[in-house]
């Protein structure tokens, strides 16, 4: 399926893009030259899913914070029972029961953490479970911050906080959610954050708009450290449908 992008989405690809995290969805492309130069990994969003945030610490042994109130053990540890009571499915119980083993074992370790807040609102009733990213930018002192976002539509509530913090921003990948609402809420933060767009893709779990052509959720690299290359060609090499049994989206820009 074809897609298509205004041209203020125009970027040149990095030279040493790499993937990080699973396959299809989960996974994104980033510079290695970024992770390299990052003292910090910050994830905002992480549902049942932190294969992003191993193949990170592998590749450059950070501190880790991941942001997320939707789910802790208790959760996961339910949704196991639930799988041997109510589904009698033995393949979802296995997964279930792996899940939570993965969960207590990779959050245990040293320098990584899981903060059970979701991010974006500063909630007066909720206090407990919001906060903003401009507080946790501010409790922290590094300057070479790699940012990791997929918050469901709440990415709109801080773009000028990221704008704001370009300067100790090392790498962000970011999905936006809804495009057709907000395209001008992302054309005035690509126009304002310094960071070089290095990668767009589009996730096919969401809906392609008839009038357009313009896909409805996409995935953001931006890099401060990259080598530029060539105008690039999309999907790259190293992009995968997010959903396995749809087709990849092919991006086209405008001139």
């Amino acid at each position: 399926m074809k897609a298509y992008l205004p041209n203020f989405f125009s970027f040149k690809s990095a030279t040493d893009l790499i993937r990080i995290g699973r396959d299809n969805d989960g996974g994104y492309l980033v510079c290695q030259s970024d992770v390299d130069n990052s003292d910090l990994l910050i994830s905002l969003g992480i549902s049942d899913d932190w294969s992003f945030e191993k193949d990170f610490k592998l590749k450059k042994d950070v501190e880790i914070f991941a942001y997320d109130a939707s789910i802790n053990e208790k959760v996961f540890l339910k949704g196991f029972i639930k799988s041997l009571v109510k589904f009698y499915n033995p393949f979802l119980a296995i997964q279930s029961f792996n899940t939570l083993l993965d969960y207590l074992s990779f959050f245990s370790e040293h320098k990584i953490h899981h903060i059970k807040k979701f991010v974006g609102l500063n909630s007066k009733n909720n206090i407990d479970f919001h906060c903003t990213l401009s507080k946790i930018l501010d409790d922290i002192q590094h300057e070479n911050i790699f940012l990791k976002i997929d918050v469901e539509g709440s990415e709109y509530r801080f773009l000028e906080t990221l704008i704001s913090n370009q300067t100790r921003i090392s790498g962000l990948v970011i999905e936006m959610h809804d495009c057709d609402i907000h395209l001008q809420k992302i054309k005035n933060f690509i126009t304002n954050f310094q960071l070089n767009l290095v990668h767009v893709h589009a996730n096919n779990y969401s809906e392609v708009r008839h009038e357009d052509g313009l896909p409805l959720t996409l995935e953001l690299t931006f890099s401060k450290y990259c080598k530029l290359g060539e105008k690039p060609i999309l999907p790259n090499t190293l992009d995968m449908p997010n959903n396995k049994d749809n087709a990849e989206i092919n991006l086209i820009i405008e001139n």
